[in-house]
């Protein structure tokens, strides 16, 4: 091991602002404020025995660092600046001994909270316009193929211009959030643009659904076996989104019916989880197959709901796709009938 290594927390979380609800319990106040951070290091050695009612407790030490931008090393702004010993917040009496810091390590240095705990409070949005964009791609995704993979990328690109101006805290003002909403937009109209011509649209849809079915693949090692390996995601992961951009490339026309019942299943399928919980998340993945001790991710009996919700929403937007006329592309048949006239006048 390292010495790096050594020094990994067993437990790493930010620390938020409190307030004492009714019943007298500490309660958070609000996630858009970070105080500080929270470090905990667990060891093997029993504190107190485990009982009926309660798993063992083990002996720890806890570090809380709180943010105090007034903490630095006057002579030397780049050199490391001894922490200040909050004696009145730390506590060596119980079997986590917390010692409780001030210092400017524990000032978060971007934060993406303001964008990401709109998300999280507000679940069922974010679900229902999963449930919606899947069903819409399942079913009409040869019909309107551009589009919809136009406004797909332009949510990506509004997404994701939004939560990195959040990151630098561009959104904490009125005049900053209106700036951004625009430069968000332009980047959306800019996407929505490159993904017009139908070979770019096809291949990148491709490469989606590759990543997509990759993250299943590897969902369903984790539940069957318990087994992860960050290489094997990657390898498996890669794989999938080569060959669909391989696909997409060689094969556009071919591949736009299951490639949209794919991703549209998908889609669909993980809407359905911000309602009912039980699958873990891309980002979750990550964390647990990145970080020896990461929490166990939640996979219970809905995950194996979920990946039969998958397969069958795959075959049902296929099945819907080829026997629904309205479905069908219609620039398709009228080069199927303007082909056939062309046949018909040579012969």
């Amino acid at each position: 091991m390292t010495r790096a290594a050594k020094w990994l927390a067993d437990e790493t979380s930010a620390m938020y602002r409190t307030v004492v609800n009714e019943e007298g319990v500490a309660e958070v106040a609000s996630r858009d404020d970070v105080l500080g951070l929270r470090v905990l290091y667990n060891s093997d050695e029993v504190c107190v025995a485990a009982t009926a009612e309660a798993g063992a407790e083990m002996f720890g030490f806890e570090f809380a660092v709180t943010c105090d931008e007034t903490v630095v090393n006057a002579e030397n702004q780049t050199a490391f600046a001894k922490a200040v010993v909050d004696l009145a917040a730390s506590d060596l009496s119980g079997c986590v001994s917390k010692v409780a810091l001030k210092h400017n390590a524990g000032c978060p240095v971007y934060s993406a909270l303001g964008f990401v705990n709109f998300l999280n409070n507000n679940v069922w949005l974010s679900g229902t316009l999963l449930v919606v964009f899947g069903l819409t791609i399942g079913l009409l995704g040869q019909r309107w193929f551009l589009p919809i993979c136009g406004t797909f990328g332009a949510m990506v690109a509004f997404v994701a211009f939004m939560v990195f101006a959040s990151i630098f805290q561009w959104l904490n003002t009125t005049v900053g959030l209106i700036i951004c909403g625009i430069l968000a937009l332009a980047c959306g109209a800019a996407a929505y643009w490159a993904l017009s011509a139908d070979r770019v649209a096809t291949m990148f849809l491709c490469i989606g659904g590759g990543f997509m079915l990759g993250s299943i693949i590897e969902g369903l090692f984790i539940a069957l076996f318990s087994w992860e390996s960050m290489i094997f995601y990657l390898i498996i992961t890669g794989t999938c989104m080569a060959a669909g951009g391989y696909l997409g490339c060689k094969k556009p026309d071919l591949v736009k019916k299951y490639l949209t019942a794919t991703v549209g299943s998908y889609i669909f399928m993980r809407g359905w989880t911000y309602f009912l919980g039980g699958f873990p998340s891309e980002l979750e993945m990550y964390s647990y197959m990145a970080h020896a001790n990461s929490e166990e991710l939640d996979v219970n009996g809905l995950f194996y709901f979920y990946v039969a919700l998958f397969v069958g929403g795959v075959f049902a937007f296929v099945y819907i796709q080829s026997e629904w006329k309205y479905a069908h592309n219609p620039n398709a048949v009228k080069d199927d009938v303007a082909h056939d006239g062309d046949y018909n006048h040579s012969k």
